[in-house]
């Protein structure tokens, strides 16, 4: 930020910190205006991140130099920024490769690229255009980053006349990350507008902790305000929305929270408890009284319920990492316990990436051994770093996965911060373990007295190589260990209650500790070496993978099982807006015998969302073990349903709560992974669609050749899609269809073709239902066509399908109908089965929710494999953690970080005969690069309001609000005043047909259960009120979404469950003439920590763009 003249320049340094923390930009101001502050000089870390950082920038300018590409560098000292941006406007128009700290200027802001990248795209400037490219030292990219890359790329457009497609980082790794702008710049123009709105506004800020306070230049100012102020910024652990409450009421100091007697409004009495007892113990330490503490109330499996007793073979863990390493390293895992009777330092160092992977192995090797001598024994940790780098490295490094999870399942690591947070209230100024060292310890000596320094010593190390330095980190890993162990011995001690009993956190297997980790990772490392031809064939990429979807369904289990034991602890209050659970279940009925082995009961149950279906086996509650029942029907108009049981089990409680069903039983489907695993190790030919599936090669086809355009778009699509898939020649091929695109209707003329060419073809997605719909559709197309076309679909033996003309159900995998069929829809479970390309395809609708596992179990059933569907609506749902690309959906994984599929890889399916243009525009811009029209029918609809108003089209309506999280009163009372004003308009459809709408045009959705209870209770019974979830497939009139949390700070859930772009494409896309999202101005602000997440409020922001006038 410079003041040139009555100019003040902006730079994407003043927006980076802007959106970090508004008040660093109001001094920054003031630093410029008035001059009477300081900001503080740069600390070694800050200064070593500076010189690494221009280290990184020149080394990848010399190995552009070294591959031959013409470059010209712009200079950048001691000549204006003027002089600089004319230098670089004449180079751009000479067309180098590579113009290195190009200027840019446009008004109030400017700055340096690092590169302009020259792209083969014309524009102003000829045959050719730029993209900005910045160096940076992380190994992932940061949304500062992008906010810089938008910029410039903003610039760059002013200058070439066409805006960049993409914008690039050029990472410590030396990896490459690329973002399509289209996906960022609506978020990144809304910061840039909000800047220049502070900045002529300029509203009163004042200093507030924020994440961005660890490298700010305002720190040391800040820290003297809170404390000449005692600030409640100062009262340790306390959240900004709790400070704001306290302020409300006129509770402003530590002091005045100390004495505080009054209720505050809209606070927990358990959290002003709290509060008020650290505001206590903290204003008397700061007074110059010792260390003092209070114990908390005692929960289960909170604090005291968290730590386990002693053993002699307990360890205490500590880590040390560079994240100035290129792509970051954890270079030291220290462990401190006893060995031999005598307590022993154990260093695991690595100072390569390879020495990573081999460090963790043996400590995890270490810590295998160590359990199975001492059984009763844990792992003790300070935070959830430690754990959360495990699991990181075991999955990146593809070992000793089996070792991790089964300590975790054991239980054997011990967090002592959550034994801490949740046993007792400390009178110190932070919960880090240094604050708490004043209890058990002497201060500490050394010269690397912080995890900062450790990082400035080991980077010294690295270029020096001088060894008094390692040993300098090597002590103070080995002090964090101790202290970890003095920490726990503390509590032990002097903290928990004598006479408490000892949690048992988990049971040892029977055959001992870790019992099975030998034959998981024997299995694993003999499949690794035979996968080594595959590796020389197909690439790593492909064998990485294949090791990956091998254990894809372990991975899956285990946290479904883990879920079912944490709701069976829970109340059953907490359960209420938990989607996969339906809370509350009263018997309205004695249980009735159906047959000799079973009864049915029937149940009421509050107003909830739920995922559960009829046909599902939820688990019970209250249950001492997962134990399931057959939920037969649900009625959510009546809020009744009915379970099944059998007899031999006992009777039905009166009262109970279902959960999320077990895991279905997937031995075939492992057995079958490995099965085609062995084919394409073998290189038998036999399963060639899947090897192209995996390579993500172009479809080939019956000429021999690999497609480079599918179709051609000039005639019907639905006919060159059909005559696309009946040319393919053992291959893949996806199609995606967008909302209202008409996808089932392609599949089903598609599949119609086929039978009638004298091919067999198998149906399959993630559902029954799923598969019942697309097979109903291709019966009614083959009865229209007066065709013979054999139809069998295999379902479960719990499910009892309605009749339907030309198909027939069964239940057995080896019902003769099965063999005389043309085409066979199940699951993945029954194609598994098949070893012989019983099939010439594999149709797989909703592709976007089927695993990338589930096709490679289903591929020696057919020949060639169509993926059906759109990753762009809702996704597949998934329990586990999966490495690499293994817990993606199949077409995503197809498609490969695309919104829409590549022309050379598969068929989109452009058009959209539902949505006017006027709401497809802004799903098209949002969701699918621009590629996604209507038909013309679509075109044609009208929705004109009694009034003579055009009410057509997509848009956004502010509605100011604050504090609300799941229920917002203020978005009820727009919804039901929008709703006032649409009744009696005249909608015309796309046949031309008018009619008046009435409330159940109307479709009304919103994310959390308690809303949609609210908006049920506030709306006509007729308006339909649902979460996305309940409403894909449908569509309406009109549709109106509520967002209800005011801001990024109050979402219940993480920022991917609000603005998550799947649901957001589906719930607008139920329009077909108006949809509109009532939404807090607020949440346009959201603080996103990682790219995906602006990419996501970015979606927000573009509506704003499209249509929100009243913001």
């Amino acid at each position: 930020m410079r003041l040139i003249g009555d100019l003040l320049r902006l730079s994407a340094s003043d927006l980076m910190r802007f959106k970090g923390c508004r008040h660093a930009t109001a001094l920054d101001l003031r630093l410029i205006e008035v001059g009477d502050l300081k900001p503080d000089e740069d600390g070694p870390e800050a200064e070593l991140l500076q010189k690494q950082g221009d280290d990184h920038e020149v080394a990848f300018l010399e190995r552009l130099k070294a591959d031959g590409h013409s470059v010209i560098e712009i200079p950048k000292d001691n000549i204006s920024l003027e002089e600089s941006v004319r230098q670089t406007l004449e180079a751009m128009r000479t067309g180098p490769d590579i113009i290195y700290q190009g200027a840019l200027l446009d008004g109030a802001w400017g700055g340096y690229s690092d590169f302009l990248e020259r792209v083969e795209r014309p524009s102003d400037l000829g045959a050719w255009s730029y993209e900005v490219v910045d160096t940076k030292l992380k190994r992932k990219p940061d949304p500062k980053h992008v906010l810089q890359l938008c910029l410039y790329s903003d610039l760059i457009e002013k200058v070439q006349g066409v805006a960049p497609e993409a914008a690039h980082l050029q990472l410590g790794d030396g990896s490459r990350f690329t973002v399509r702008l289209s996906e960022v710049s609506a978020y990144a123009r809304h910061a840039r507008r909000m800047l220049e709105v502070f900045l002529m506004e300029r509203p009163e800020t004042r200093s507030e902790p924020v994440s961005a306070c660890t490298l700010c230049r305002w720190s040391s100012h800040c820290a003297k305000q809170w404390d000449a102020d005692d600030s409640l910024a100062l009262v340790a652990g306390i959240a900004r929305s709790q400070r704001q409450k306290l302020e409300a009421v006129g509770i402003t100091t530590m002091a005045a929270l100390a004495v505080c007697k009054d209720r505050v409004p809209k606070m927990a009495a358990e959290t002003q408890r709290k509060l008020v007892s650290q505001a206590h113990l903290q204003s008397a330490r700061r007074a110059g009284g010792p260390p003092a503490f209070e114990l908390r109330n005692a929960e289960a499996g909170k604090g005291f319920g968290l730590l386990p007793a002693p053993d002699g073979g307990d360890v205490f863990y500590d880590i040390e990492g560079d994240p100035y390493f290129p792509g970051g390293l954890e270079y030291l895992h220290g462990v401190w316990c006893r060995e031999k009777d005598e307590w022993a330092f154990r260093a695991f160092w690595a100072h390569s990436r390879e020495d990573e992977g081999r460090s963790v192995a043996d400590l995890l090797t270490f810590l295998v051994e160590h359990m199975r001598r001492h059984p009763n024994a844990h792992v003790y940790h300070y935070a959830n770093y430690e754990i959360a780098a495990l699991r990181r490295l075991t999955a990146q490094h593809r070992t000793c996965e089996a070792a991790i999870d089964q300590l975790q399942r054991e239980r054997r690591f011990v967090d002592l911060f959550k034994v801490v947070s949740g046993a007792m209230i400390a009178s110190e100024k932070g919960y880090s373990i240094k604050d708490l060292e004043a209890f058990y310890m002497k201060k500490r000596s050394g010269d690397v007295a912080t995890a900062g320094s450790s990082v400035v010593f080991y980077e010294e190390w690295r270029h020096t190589g001088e060894q008094r330095l390692l040993d300098e980190i090597h002590d103070y890993n080995r002090t964090d260990c101790i202290s970890t162990q003095l920490l726990r011995d503390w509590l032990v001690r002097d903290v928990r209650p004598t006479g408490m009993a000892w949690p048992v956190l988990g049971e040892v297997p029977e055959g001992g500790s870790l019992s099975n980790i030998e034959a998981e990772n024997e299995e694993i490392r003999v499949l690794r070496a035979k996968l080594q031809p595959v590796r020389e064939r197909l690439g790593d990429q492909v064998a990485d993978l294949l090791l990956d979807l091998s254990q894809f369904h372990k991975r899956e289990d285990k946290p479904a099982y883990w879920a079912i034991f944490d709701r069976l602890a829970q109340e059953s209050e907490e359960l209420l807006d938990d989607l996969e659970c339906i809370q509350g279940l009263e018997a309205v009925s004695e249980p009735v015998q159906v047959t000799k082995q079973s009864f049915e009961r029937t149940y009421r149950f509050p107003q909830q969302e739920t995922k559960l279906r009829a046909g599902k086996s939820p688990c019970l509650k209250p249950a001492a073990m997962p134990e399931d029942v057959n939920l037969r029907s649900i009625n959510h108009d009546s809020n009744t349903l009915v379970l099944r049981r059998s007899t031999a089990k006992g009777p039905l409680p009166d009262r109970l709560d279902l959960l999320p069903p077990r895991p279905l039983r997937n031995s075939v489907l492992k057995n079958a992974i490995a099965a085609v695993t062995e084919e394409i190790i073998a290189n038998t030919g036999q399963v060639p669609a899947i090897e192209d599936m995996l390579t993500r090669s172009r479809p080939r086809f019956v000429d021999g050749q690999r497609s480079t355009g599918l179709i051609s778009g000039d005639g019907d699509l639905s006919v060159e899609t059909s005559r696309a898939i009946a040319a393919m020649a053992d291959s893949t091929l996806a199609i995606q269809g967008p909302p209202g695109s008409g996808k089932t209707y392609v599949s089903a003329l598609s599949i119609v073709d086929l039978v009638r060419a004298g091919k067999r073809v198998a149906v399959s997605s993630n559902s029954h239902k799923a598969i019942s719909n697309l097979l109903k559709a291709v019966a009614d197309r083959a009865r229209v066509e007066g065709m013979n076309c054999r139809l069998v679909q295999k379902t479960s033996d719990d499910d009892e399908e309605e009749a339907y003309p030309g198909i027939v159900f069964v239940s057995d995998n080896d019902a003769p109908e099965i063999a005389s069929a043309h085409v066979v829809g199940a699951t993945a479970w029954h194609f598994a089965r098949y070893s012989d390309a019983a099939f010439d395809y594999l149709v797989v609708d909703e592709a976007g929710q089927v695993s990338l596992a589930n096709i490679l179990a289903m591929a020696r059933s057919s020949r060639n494999i169509v993926l059906v569907g759109d990753p762009m609506q809702l996704p597949q749902p998934l329990q586990g953690s999966h490495p690499g690309d293994s817990g993606r959906s199949c077409l995503e994984y197809l498609i490969d970080g695309h919104r829409v599929v590549p022309t050379d890889r598969g068929i989109f399916i452009p058009v959209s005969r539902r949505m006017h243009p006027r709401v497809c525009g802004f799903i098209s811009t949002a969701v699918y690069e621009g590629r996604l029209r209507s038909d013309d029918a679509a075109r044609s609809q009208t929705l004109v309001s009694r009034t003579g108003i055009d009410l057509l089209g997509a848009s956004m309506r502010a509605v100011t609000h604050a504090g609300r999280s799941q229920v917002s009163p203020e978005e009820i009372q727009a919804i039901v005043a929008r709703i006032a004003e649409v009744e009696g308009a005249t909608y015309r459809d796309r046949d031309g047909r008018e009619r008046i709408i009435g409330n159940a045009d109307i479709l009304v959705v919103a994310p959390y259960n308690a809303q949609v209870n609210a908006l049920r209770a506030a709306l006509p019974g007729a308006v339909r009120v649902g979460t996305v979830d309940r409403f894909q497939g449908q569509e309406a009139p009109i549709c109106l979404v509520s967002m209800t949390t005011s801001s990024g700070e109050e979402l219940p859930r993480d920022i991917s469950f609000l603005f998550s772009l799947n649901r957001i494409n589906v719930a607008v896309s139920r329009a077909q003439a108006a949809a509109m999202v009532f939404a807090s101005p607020l949440l346009l602000e959201t603080s996103c920590r990682t790219i995906e997440e602006m990419s996501l409020v970015n979606a927000l922001c573009i509506l704003r763009e499209y249509g929100g006038d009243s913001f």
